[in-house]
């Protein structure tokens, strides 16, 4: 792919998918690896965080001496950066969070933000080197895993397998050099089964959720706003979160990854791993 980046600054704000409080984005110009903070906070390169991932979200941890300081579902802003090539920048991160931020949860999707970061970017001066893999890594079992095999590029193969019948099994490749992250990943919105709203919202997520960014499913069909954009825009979206997730490598990788029914745990699983096998000492 085509490695780029910010020529010009982007700012976002508006609530959180969870928390549903407001939060400011700004992503800057800067040289060097990716780097997250939070205003007037401390800033860190990507790899530095460590990271909590369950069906919800991914949340950055940061480390000692701010240990009790996160940035909860940082998924949607990563994929669209790492999505458009872009491995250096600024990310900061504001609002009434006390010691828990959010991203904005701004369309459900990266869509509107891929789009301002291809529209603000040139081709990198020094393209970043990607992590390569000595042999296989694989995160999660059974049922649920996910995986990924040394290879000269970056690609995805992604399959979900759901009970309600709008989704039931799901099968969508991605390849860094051939697919248009852009119209073909950033617009798949999140989703969420109708049966679990109530009790999302009973233990203080999906607060700032809405049919405009969000997909709700149960076996009659599917509630959002103008109707889903693909018919397998469930599995796009699993893959738009997965290429988020990755990017806490603070790297691209050279892998071809396999993900069969995972989640952000599993996600987040698979990049501890490469990072312990790229920094045994660690």
């Amino acid at each position: 792919m085509t490695y780029r980046e910010l020529v010009a600054p982007i700012h976002r704000s508006g609530p959180g998918l969870h928390s549903g409080r407001d939060f400011d984005l700004a992503i800057e110009p800067a040289p060097g690896p990716l780097t997250l903070g939070i205003e007037g906070g401390p800033r860190l390169p990507l790899s530095a965080f460590s990271l909590s991932g369950d069906a919800r979200g991914t949340d950055f941890i940061f480390p000692e001496p701010n240990s009790g300081v996160k940035i909860r579902t940082c998924e949607h802003v990563l994929s669209a950066m790492a999505g458009c090539g872009v491995w250096s920048g600024a990310i900061t991160v504001g609002g009434q969070g006390g010691g828990e931020f959010e991203m904005p949860g701004m369309d459900g999707c990266s869509s509107d933000l891929a789009r301002e970061i291809m529209e603000k970017s040139a081709p990198a001066s020094v393209p970043p080197e990607p992590i390569r893999l000595m042999s296989p890594i694989c995160s999660g079992s059974g049922r649920r895993c996910v995986a990924a095999f040394p290879s000269r590029g970056f690609e995805i193969t992604y399959v979900i397998d759901y009970d309600a019948a709008p989704i039931g099994t799901m099968l969508f490749d991605y390849d860094g050099e051939r697919s248009d992250y852009v119209s073909e990943v950033s617009v798949a919105r999140t989703f969420v089964m109708r049966r679990d709203i109530e009790g999302l919202r009973a233990s203080g997520l999906a607060l700032g959720g809405s049919t405009r960014g969000a997909v709700v499913v149960d076996d009659s069909g599917v509630e959002t706003e103008g109707g889903l954009r693909f018919r397998d825009e469930f599995v796009r979206h699993k893959t738009l979160d997965l290429i988020g997730d990755l990017a806490a490598l603070g790297r691209p990788i050279a892998a071809r990854i396999l993900a069969l029914r995972a989640g952000h745990a599993q996600h987040v699983g698979l990049v501890e791993l490469i990072k312990a096998a790229a920094c045994p000492s660690r």
